[in-house]
């Protein structure tokens, strides 16, 4: 076993771990639970469960979670496995994808002079989240790892249209966010920032042309302006863990975002240009996921003929 995989295994078996001993000493001392904490914009995955049913639930996907760490192989390990990226899932909320979203912004403000909306993340739920965001990263990469070594291997044709997928949704939700920024008719927001609209915008684009990337000689091969890494392969984490992240985050976002979008919302202009991307989100995440997958694959493909 490499020491990258003992560090994977080792990290899932203490995060799992760490959710049950977050939820026994809620259970034990009546603090509320930092997954059902309505009074924490961080903390709403399980607000609508009481606090006991709320602390149940994080203990059984710590266990399983740790579960996983123990049994790698045999029949229990994928459905298990599934058990236990589903249950994170279901754990994390909207809140870490506007943390990771905005944190540029925000931290451009404090530059600025105004470092207060900073304070927000000074969170013990939001440091939970994230250490589900890192957990469920790490147990689809180690899923992808082991598929390679075990000689699996997508049709390049799905491969790329997941990854063509992965690039249309956020290029659409990025017009979705210009079009409302500058007041289009029928699409105009009110109370919204231009400014908002605009950076999630160029983050979207951004999102999407590095996705792009995936499926491109520059996505395998440093480009001749990287200065220093011209013409080096570009390693196979640094493509693939960024675009598990941000299908992590976006599957985080979706379930409110969607529910929002699908609602007679006053905040959400009713007009498909808006809320057709924002219901295409869990599409986006699931693609993003089978887009850096199949990268994966195909960077071992590559590396296999090159020996011969």
């Amino acid at each position: 076993m490499t020491e990258q995989r003992k560090f994977a295994r080792g990290f899932v078996l203490g995060g799992g771990a760490l959710l049950v001993m977050v939820a026994s000493v809620c259970a034990i001392t009546g603090a509320v639970s930092p997954m059902a904490d309505p009074s924490d914009f961080f903390a709403s995955a399980l607000t609508l469960l009481p606090q006991p049913a709320a602390n149940l639930v994080v203990a059984v996907i710590g266990a399983v979670t740790a579960a996983t760490a123990l049994v790698s192989a045999g029949r229990a390990a994928v459905p298990l496995r599934t058990a236990s990226i589903v249950g994170l899932l279901v754990l994390l909320g909207p809140g870490v994808l506007a943390a990771v979203g905005y944190l540029p912004f925000l931290l451009g403000s404090a530059m600025a002079g105004d470092p207060d909306p900073l304070r927000k993340y000074l969170s013990v739920a939001l440091v939970l989240q994230l250490v589900v965001v890192a957990l469920v990263v790490t147990m689809l990469w180690t899923w992808i790892e082991q598929a390679v070594r075990g000689g699996g291997a997508g049709s390049s044709g799905r491969g790329r249209m997941w990854t063509w997928i992965a690039i249309a949704v956020p290029l659409a939700y990025a017009v979705s966010r210009v079009l409302m920024a500058i007041g289009f008719p029928g699409l105009s927001m009110a109370n919204s920032s231009a400014a908002g609209g605009l950076g999630l915008a160029a983050a979207a684009a951004g999102g999407a042309v590095l996705t792009w990337g995936l499926i491109r000689p520059w996505g395998e091969r440093f480009p001749r302006w990287v200065v220093g890494l011209a013409g080096k392969p570009v390693p196979v984490r640094m493509a693939v863990l960024p675009a598990l992240f941000v299908a992590v985050l976006v599957m985080a976002g979706s379930r409110l975002l969607v529910l929002q979008a699908l609602a007679d919302n006053p905040g959400i202009p009713n007009h498909p240009l808006v809320w057709l991307p924002i219901v295409l989100w869990p599409l986006w995440s699931v693609a993003l996921a089978a887009a850096a997958m199949h990268y994966s694959f195909r960077r071992a493909r590559s590396a296999v003929e090159a020996v011969r």
